[in-house]
């Protein structure tokens, strides 16, 4: 009895571990960078020189 609780609790602790992991290294890092893209300033070298949109522009699609 023991020991399927104590492997139970083994896999809940991978699953959380994982989860941390994914977030700390695949999400997070990537939801900066498209805070940053959309916050960054352009500057356009002539006047008159249209914009360039975002990079992280969602609405097209």
């Amino acid at each position: 009895m023991f020991s399927e609780v104590l492997q139970l609790g083994g896999m809940f602790a991978f699953f959380i571990v994982a989860l941390i992991l994914w977030l700390r290294i695949v999400y997070l890092p990537g939801r900066t960078l498209e805070r940053w893209e959309d916050q960054r300033v352009r500057v356009s070298k002539e006047p008159g020189t249209p914009e360039v949109p975002p990079l992280g522009d969602r609405s097209r699609f």
